[in-house]
């Protein structure tokens, strides 16, 4: 079989595999989750948050991208969890290794799946958090939201963490994937993530530490010469570690014998 054709139907299976779970609807809700608090801030507290002179839109930025930032690694956990436990819960990755597909093409498979579930939502946040701004414009049209603004920004800072989050991604998709027990891979990446807050206050190798590249990555949004495209040694750092664990993870998996 055509190794692009067996990736596809690869890809076919797991997704039809998610079609009657709660994951579908996690992809939205979760994205969707800061957007809502943002509207009913600005539609309840607008005039006191919006202050004069200030491009509103810059402030919903900021709303969205930085409590966005913070808990975006929470979600990424909680999807690793999810790609993986189907088949152990229902005990059938005996079965799915039975299916006219190699190892490779279903390792491969779930890693793009998952890949792209974490896309999907970071976009998804993007577009609902300009739809905030629209709906406040309408509702209320003194705040300001008329005024011009670079909003590809709502797009390119999610693309940016989405960059930077594939590293700790990679660990917790091979956790997931490595151990039945799911809590003992989220309680790593809780682990992880509080790690590096502790850390960060002042451990020179700080930086270093996979589960903060995307906070020390993306930079100060307040800042007056603030750019996307700075700070590239973050996505650098993550892509490399996912490349590695991703690789490395699927070696071992196409090895495993015993399921």
């Amino acid at each position: 079989m055509n190794a692009a054709i067996a990736l596809k139907r690869g890809i076919s299976a797991e997704l039809y595999k998610f079609r009657r779970t709660f994951i579908l609807w996690f992809l939205i809700i979760g994205p969707a989750f800061i957007p809502i608090i943002n509207l009913l801030i600005f539609l309840l507290k607008g005039e006191q948050i919006v202050a004069e002179g200030v491009n509103p839109w810059q402030q919903l930025l900021q709303f969205s991208i930085d409590p966005g930032n913070f808990l975006f690694p929470f979600f990424v956990m909680i999807v690793a969890l999810f790609v993986n436990s189907i088949e152990y819960n229902s005990n059938t990755w005996k079965l799915i290794y039975t299916q006219p597909l190699s190892r490779t093409t279903v390792y491969a498979s779930k890693v793009k799946v998952f890949v792209l579930m974490i896309f999907f939502s970071l976009m998804l946040f993007g577009t609902f958090s300009i739809l905030v701004g629209y709906i406040v414009k309408m509702a209320k049209p003194d705040l300001g939201f008329d005024q011009d603004f670079n909003h590809s920004l709502f797009f390119s800072l999610p693309f940016k963490v989405f960059l930077m989050t594939l590293g700790y991604a990679s660990i917790q998709f091979w956790l997931s994937q490595r151990w039945k027990n799911l809590i003992l891979s989220l309680g790593v990446g809780i682990g992880g993530f509080i790690s590096f807050m502790i850390l960060s206050q002042g451990w020179k190798y700080a930086p270093y530490h996979p589960y903060g590249y995307q906070i020390l990555g993306l930079g100060n949004l307040r800042g007056p010469n603030f750019e996307v495209w700075t700070n590239m040694e973050y996505i650098y750092r993550s892509l490399g570690l996912a490349i590695v664990v991703f690789v490395l993870a699927g070696i071992d998996k196409v090895r495993k014998r015993i399921i």
